[in-house]
C-alpha cells in the first residue's frame, strides 16, 4: 500500500503558453513523483467529459481524501479519481493518475516501461513505435483552412526509434528550406506541422513524396493524413476546403488520394456517426491502417474493429492510466494497430513515450521536430530506446 503524505497543484504553461496542470505528489517515505495533462483545440464529441474551470471545493475535498487512504493498486487509485471526473474533467484528474504511476514505479524499484508492462499484465519484446510526424497542418490546426485535412504526416519505418530521427530531420528541414525559399510558410501549427495555406493538399502531398523519392527513402518512409473529419461534419454533410460535399464526395477525393500517393495510414477519414462510410473506406483499403480517433475516444465501450482496424489512444480522453491501458488491451485482442498520441495542447511531461514503448505501440505520434513540448518527447525515446535494451534481454 502507498500511502500520500503531500500533493502540490500549480499551475504550468503549455505549448500555447497558457495554464495547464501540473502535480507533484509525495509519499510517506518522501518519494516524489511529477505529471501533467496535455488538452485539445477542440475535443470530441465522445470524449469524456473535460472542464474549462477546475471545482475548488471538489479538487481540495479529493486531495483530502487521498491524504486520508492508501491504495492497493493504480486500479485502485484511479477508481478512485473516477468518482471525481465528472465534477474535475480528465485534464484534472490525469495528473494524479500518471502522478501516481510514477510513485508507484520508484516504489517498487521499476522503470515506468515495467510498471506499466506489469499492471497491464501485457509483455511484448523489444521494439519502437513507427514515428507518424506532422509535416504540413490544416483543419482546425490551422485558423486558416479550418475545412481541411488536419495533418499531413510521414510515416518513418526504420528501427529504432534512433535510427528513425535523422530521417525525420532531414525530410522536414527540406521542406521546411523550400516553403521559406518561396516564402509561403505562414507559421506553424498546434503539432509543429507547417501551415502552408497557398499550398493545396494535393500539392503538399505530391511535394512530400517528390521529396521522400528524392532522398531515396521511399523504401521505408509513407504518407500519413489525419483527416479529422468530425471537425467539418455538420447537417450530414462536409464543408471541405469551400465545398458542400455528400459522405460518398469525400470518399471519392480520400480514394483518389490513397490511389495516387503512397498513404499507408487514414485517420478519422469520416464522422464518427457517419457508420456506413468507415466500414466501406475500411472495406475499399484492406492493406493500410484505418485509424480511429474521435470515432473511439480511447474507450472500450466504443472500440468496434469492423469500423476501422486501428485506435488512436489519448490518456487524457479518458482521464487515468487504467482506462487508457484497458482501452489499448481491447484494441489488441481485436487484432488492431494502436497510435499512442500526443495533443494538439502539449506539455513537456513524456509519459505517453513510456506507455508506447511499454506496451508495444504500432505507431506514435509526436509531431514535427520544432518547439520544446515536441523536441521532449523525442529525446525521451531516445532514452527509452537505450534504457529498454536493458530492461529486456
Amino acid at each position: 500500500m502507498i500511502k500520500i503524505k503531500e500533493i502540490k497543484v500549480r499551475n504550468i504553461l503549455n505549448s500555447e503558453g497558457k495554464e495547464a496542470l501540473e502535480v507533484e505528489m509525495v509519499t510517506n517515505d518522501n518519494r516524489k513523483a511529477i505529471a501533467s495533462s496535455p488538452s485539445a483545440i477542440i475535443p470530441g464529441r465522445r470524449e469524456i467529459l473535460t472542464t474549462s474551470h477546475i471545482h475548488m471545493n471538489s479538487l481540495n475535498q479529493m486531495i483530502e481524501e487521498i491524504y486520508c487512504k492508501e491504495f492497493n493498486s493504480q486500479s485502485d487509485f484511479d477508481n478512485f479519481l473516477n468518482q471525481y471526473m465528472e465534477k474535475l474533467g480528465t485534464n484534472v484528474c490525469l495528473p494524479f493518475s500518471l502522478a501516481y504511476a510514477r510513485i508507484c514505479a520508484k516504489n517498487q524499484n521499476m522503470t515506468l516501461v515495467e510498471y506499466i508492462r506489469k499492471i497491464a499484465n501485457y509483455h511484448v519484446k523489444n521494439s519502437s513505435p513507427i514515428p507518424l510526424v506532422a509535416i504540413f497542418s490544416g483543419g482546425i490546426h490551422n485558423q486558416e483552412e479550418k475545412g481541411s485535412i488536419q495533418n499531413i504526416m510521414v510515416a518513418v519505418d526504420i528501427h529504432p526509434f534512433s535510427k528513425s530521427v535523422p530521417v525525420i530531420t532531414e525530410i522536414y528541414t527540406d521542406i521546411e528550406n523550400e516553403v521559406k525559399r518561396r516564402n509561403i510558410l505562414k507559421y506553424y501549427g498546434a503539432s509543429s506541422g507547417m501551415v502552408v495555406p497557398r499550398l493545396t493538399e494535393e500539392e503538399k502531398m505530391k511535394m512530400l513524396e517528390e521529396t521522400i523519392k528524392r532522398l531515396h527513402y521511399e523504401k521505408y518512409v509513407s504518407i500519413a493524413i489525419d483527416v479529422a473529419a468530425e471537425h467539418f461534419y455538420k447537417n450530414e454533410n462536409y464543408e471541405y476546403n469551400g465545398q458542400i460535399l455528400n459522405s460518398q464526395k469525400l470518399d471519392d477525393i480520400l480514394m483518389g488520394y490513397i490511389q495516387k500517393y503512397n498513404i499507408t495510414y487514414v485517420e478519422d477519414p469520416f464522422d464518427s456517426d457517419d457508420i456506413q462510410y468507415w466500414k466501406l473506406i475500411k472495406a475499399q483499403n484492406q492493406n493500410i491502417a484505418i485509424v480511429g480517433d474521435d470515432l473511439f475516444a480511447t474507450q472500450d465501450k466504443y472500440i468496434n474493429s469492423e469500423l476501422a482496424n486501428g485506435i488512436i489512444i489519448k490518456m487524457n480522453q479518458v482521464g487515468t492510466l487504467t482506462d487508457t491501458i484497458n482501452a489499448f488491451l481491447k484494441a489488441k485482442r481485436k487484432n488492431m494497430v494502436t497510435c499512442v498520441s500526443q495533443r494538439s495542447i502539449e506539455t513537456e511531461d513524456t509519459f505517453m513515450c513510456d506507455l508506447a514503448v511499454a506496451l508495444g505501440s504500432t505507431y506514435i505520434k509526436i509531431g514535427g521536430p520544432r518547439r520544446g513540448d515536441r523536441i521532449a518527447k523525442y529525446n525521451r525515446l531516445l532514452r527509452l530506446e537505450e534504457e529498454d535494451s536493458e530492461v529486456i534481454k
